[in-house]
């Protein structure tokens, strides 16, 4: 009897200290996964002439999140479903394998009452946006992933569907979430808030789904746009939830693609200047955590980050252009912008020459679909695959400037973590993603994960 009065005693204490801490009637949270502590720094440097990550920076607390334990065939995955439902799994979306049903944060602050938002200026039907709204038992299934959207009545849900036949999956979704009675929009510019259950969908072609390779400086924007469109219709007097995932930047990581990874990142700090313009207006009410919940490419620091770094194309852009005109060697070298990098008559410089002069013919399908985002070209226009050669010349040039990638693979890494606002203070030190997941849990005001 005794026993058991102290558990009731202990359990009520649990309860009270929980509240005590869910003091954030809003919470925002973006994902910026693939980034790591090297990564923004470089950011922050090469992009120091203009704002570079000058949002971020302003954030006051700052935390580490620990790498996940044990081995994990998709290890992106496993960290979705670490911080969306507080466990770990690599082979289920938003779900476990064993059947084990699980309510993710997203799902859990619906039901108490506030508005949820999940956006993405990649797939909507990814790892992570999925594992906040699907029960899907499988981990490569982008299209049953689709399937939970119509199911998980939130109030914002903006991101592209995969089409994988000739009628865009996008197009049939859209007319399901209109009958539903949901705002169906391809565009928000001028979409006329407040609009309390919105879907919002876009389409890049396989080239451009990076931000700095968009044709329109709308489509380059989109993110930004999505979180003002977002915050505008979620705003209500009993809160919110917000997930916000900058989807390309651990595509550019593995890609070891530096001038994309920059591009994405100054994107994302744009769009979060949108999140700090509406926490400017409510401060007391609002939580802002910015994580990333693995590395990608593994990129260090190998001196002083320049100011100077030549932005510039993508690597399939580059592929394009090297194939669209003739070009002399030193006209390539200036192309990728280390037209200054050798000295005259260098071995280095030889052996490059040669890789370039005797690059082999491109014959991957995929690839030469990719290309046509940038070039319609003619279908028996023959194709040199430079790639190896930009990989060298660029990985060269990207140490030169005070920045290496080291692999081509998502990785368990430390990784930063960073808030402001209402309730801050509890992220900062280190933790794993589960524990994340806790303090996520205590933001928003909702009961203990049971155990």
């Amino acid at each position: 009897m005794i026993r058991a009065v102290r558990w009731c005693i202990s359990a009520l204490l649990l309860l009270l200290a929980w509240q005590v801490h869910a003091d954030a009637r809003n919470v925002i949270v973006f994902f910026i996964n693939g980034a790591n502590q090297a990564g923004l720094e470089f950011a922050r440097a090469a992009g120091a002439d203009f704002a570079g990550l000058s949002n971020l920076s302003a954030f006051p607390v700052r935390g580490t999140l620990l790498p996940l334990t044990g081995e994990y065939r998709h290890l992106p995955l496993a960290a979705a479903n670490a911080v969306a439902l507080g466990k770990p799994a690599d082979d289920a979306v938003g779900t476990l394998s064993s059947g084990e049903e699980l309510d993710s944060l997203a799902t859990l602050a619906k039901q108490s009452g506030r508005r949820v938002g999940i956006i993405s200026d990649s797939l909507l039907t990814g790892w992570l946006p999925g594992a906040f709204y699907a029960h899907e038992p499988g981990a490569d299934r982008a299209e049953m992933v689709a399937n939970w959207l119509p199911l998980c009545d939130f109030n914002v849900l903006a991101g592209e569907v995969p089409s994988p036949d000739g009628r865009s999956a996008g197009d049939r979704l859209g007319d399901t979430m209109a009958r539903i009675g949901y705002r169906n929009v391809l565009d928000v510019k001028n979409l006329t808030p407040p609009v309390s259950r919105l879907f919002i969908r876009h389409t890049d072609s396989a080239g451009r789904r990076y931000a700095m390779a968009r044709r329109t400086r709308t489509d380059r924007e989109r993110l930004i746009d999505y979180t003002a469109t977002a915050l505008e219709c979620l705003e209500n007097r009993n809160g919110f939830l917000l997930v916000a995932e900058c989807g390309n930047i651990a595509p550019a990581g593995v890609e070891n693609d530096a001038s994309m990874l920059l591009g994405e990142l100054w994107t994302f700090d744009r769009a979060l200047g949108k999140a700090l313009d509406f926490f400017k207006a409510a401060p007391e009410d609002t939580l802002i955590v910015v994580v990333s919940l693995y590395d990608a490419g593994e990129l260090r620091l190998t001196g002083e980050p320049d100011t100077d770094f030549p932005f510039g194309r993508s690597r399939l852009e580059l592929l394009c252009e090297l194939n669209r005109e003739p070009r002399t060697f030193g006209q390539a070298l200036a192309l990728l912008g280390a037209g200054e990098l050798f000295a005259p008559g260098a071995e280095q410089l030889r052996e490059l020459q040669r890789l370039y002069f005797d690059a082999p013919r491109l014959m991957e399908p995929q690839v030469l679909a990719g290309m046509r985002g940038f070039w319609n070209y003619e279908p028996d226009t023959v194709m040199r695959d430079y790639r190896e050669w930009i990989d060298r010349l660029q990985d060269l040039r990207d140490r030169h400037y005070g920045a290496g990638f080291f692999s081509k693979r998502p990785a368990a890494a430390l990784t930063p973590v960073w808030a402001i606002g209402a309730g801050a203070k509890e992220f900062a030190g280190e933790y794993s993603p589960e524990e994340f997941h806790g303090k996520l849990r205590r933001a928003l005001g909702l009961a203990p994960e049971p155990r």
